[in-house]
Parts: structure tokens; sequence; C-alpha cells
């Protein structure tokens, strides 16, 4: 019996995806922006971006809301594109280009 896969991921894309973190990451950083952040102690915390703070605080939050998925590995390539969609706008409107990885960079 074969089943289709519903878009499902590759291997490459979802190194992709990982690697426009970092580039999302890297912008803010370069930006001289900082995420702040309300430990336990209450008390705010400034440090630079990672890939780890862009997934959990930019990417997530809009996966979640859009499809009710929690995580990365259960979105399909269309959820993914529409994602990225948001967040290229979102950077676009602001005067940043980011763009998704590919072959070349």
């Amino acid at each position: 019996e074969l089943k289709r896969l519903n878009d499902a991921r590759t291997s490459k894309q979802n190194a992709a995806l990982h690697k426009y973190f970092i580039f999302i990451a890297t912008e803010l950083n370069e930006l001289g922006l900082e995420f702040q952040y309300f430990g336990v102690t209450g008390k705010q915390l400034s440090m630079r971006y990672n890939e780890r703070i862009v997934k959990d605080y930019f990417w997530r939050p809009i996966q979640k809301t859009l499809f009710d998925i929690d995580s990365t590995t259960k979105i399909n390539t269309k959820q993914m594109n529409e994602i990225i969609d948001i967040i290229t706008k979102f950077f676009a409107d602001k005067g940043v280009v980011i763009s998704f990885p590919s072959l070349e960079s």
C-alpha cells in the first residue's frame, strides 16, 4: 500500500531551515539588536541572538498559531513556505533582506 507523504520535508530542506535560523540570528546581531529575556528571577537578561532563540521565539509561535503544531519536524513543505513568507515580509518591511538558504548561499 502506497501513502502520500503530504509534501514531507527532505533532510536537505531541514538543514536549510536550520541554516535560515542562523541567517536570521546573524542579521539581528549585525544590526546590534539583542534578545531580551525575563528569567525566572524576574530580571531582564540581554543576550545575542542564536539559532535556538530564532527557532523558539520567532518560528515556533507562528507555526503553532497557523497550524497548531509544536514540533518543526511535523510540518510539511507547504507549511514551511507559509511561515518563511511571513518572516521574510516582517523583515522586509523593516528594510532587512533575509533569504532562505540555497545551494549557492
